[in-house]
């Protein structure tokens, strides 16, 4: 097979030599290891034989002295084809440009189908889409592959538990399973407001109901707050309760930090490599040299190039070398405290309701161990204490 390539390549020629020394150059070219085969004698002074064309195109001066000449009978290999393609530029050109056309036309987006959504996730799927840059005529190596674009369109997408991202072809298919999320029950009926948790009542706003506690009472937890019965007598009616009781909420948060640690982190440079991958093999076309970086981490991006529906053994790869180091972090005990009592704030923040507050924040010890600080604190939180409880039976 490779020989068969090889002769495809180089071209060959079948020639005719004609001359009364004919087998002098014979000898001549066994003797120069130029290759001949297919040798057939025609008559005492003609041969004919098949040989390369490189080698014909140094063959007419030794012929010339040996008083032969040789005519060329036909010519097979790719530097013929070449040749003719040149002398019809126009044509050539044509079916490159054909080519050129049909390939960017495979790597571009055609189509988006989504399935498995109501009309309004559907809606918001699309601007989720479009913000990722999906959208109709875009390359498509120039874009994130099916599996990150599924992540980051759920994490996008609070209303759905998974979306499915298929590639195929020149569509986008996206399989959506949306969350089957309870209704909404507004209760509409009567009700009372309980206490959700322990707390010292600080204030209320009561817009409908009859108020059970006061100001700096303490409250348990399911305690009646305000009633939804009101009047007296026969003249007890039930209604919707509605308002809101604040209470003073008290949070033990514990936290351990270590003083040391060592954890890795990029230094802001970088560098990108692009390649084209022929058969796995790769050939840079931007982005010479060699990393000069001491440590780094490289993220890698591979696109490959489609052909109509068809994957062809081409694809673009880019190459992002990101330098890196590893840092040590110490903290004195001091600093390992105030650090400790930031993540305490923030862990009650995370719980505390958009009416809230923390009034005050107390460390009550903190300990030194292996390394490591550990931090109790003591908050106090302003926050609304109220649930609703409907009324069943009209109780």
């Amino acid at each position: 097979m490779t020989k068969i390539w090889t002769k495809y390549l180089r071209g060959t020629v079948k020639i005719k030599v004609v001359g009364e020394d004919a087998e002098r150059f014979l000898n001549y070219c066994l003797k120069n290891n130029i290759q001949i085969w297919e040798i057939r004698r025609k008559n005492e002074t003609e041969l004919e034989l098949h040989m390369y064309t490189d080698d014909a195109l140094h063959i007419r001066t030794t012929l010339r002295h040996m008083n032969c000449k040789f005519v060329v009978l036909h010519r097979r290999g790719a530097p013929f084809i070449v040749r003719k393609m040149v002398s019809r530029g126009g044509f050539v050109s044509g079916i490159v440009i054909f080519f050129v056309i049909v390939f960017f036309l495979s790597n571009m987006v055609w189509n988006i189908e989504i399935t498995g959504a109501d009309p309004k996730t559907e809606h918001h799927l699309q601007k989720v889409i479009q913000e990722i840059g999906i959208k109709k005529g875009k390359l498509l190596f120039r874009l994130p592959d099916p599996r990150e674009i599924q992540y980051m369109a759920t994490e996008k997408m609070d209303e759905v538990t998974w979306i499915g991202v298929t590639l195929e072809g020149t569509t986008f298919h996206f399989k959506v399973v949306q969350k089957e999320l309870p209704e909404e029950i507004q209760s509409t009926g009567p009700q009372h407001l309980v206490a959700k948790k322990k707390a010292l009542v600080t204030d209320m706003f009561v817009e409908q109901g009859q108020p059970k506690v006061e100001r700096n009472q303490f409250v348990q937890k399911g305690e009646l707050l305000v009633s939804g019965q009101i009047g007296k007598d026969k003249n007890i009616r039930t209604v919707s309760a509605k308002g809101k009781v604040f209470g003073e909420v008290w949070y033990y948060v514990q936290v351990t930090l270590p003083q040391k640690t060592t954890f890795g982190t990029y230094t802001g440079e970088r560098m990108d490599k692009h390649y084209l991958s022929l058969f796995g093999w790769r050939v840079p076309v931007w982005g010479f040299g060699d990393v000069t970086y001491k440590d780094y981490e490289v993220d890698e991006d591979e696109n490959t190039f489609r052909m109509f529906k068809w994957e062809v053994p081409i694809s673009y790869v880019k190459r992002e070398i990101y330098e890196s180091e590893s840092v040590i972090r110490e903290y004195t005990a001091k600093e390992a405290v105030k650090i400790a009592k930031q993540m305490g704030d923030e862990e009650i923040e995370q719980q505390m309701e958009e009416d809230s507050k923390i009034i005050s924040g107390k460390i009550l010890h903190h300990r030194i161990d292996n390394g490591k600080v550990s931090v109790s604190m003591y908050y106090k939180v302003i926050e609304n204490i109220a649930k609703e409880q409907p009324i069943i039976g009209g109780d």
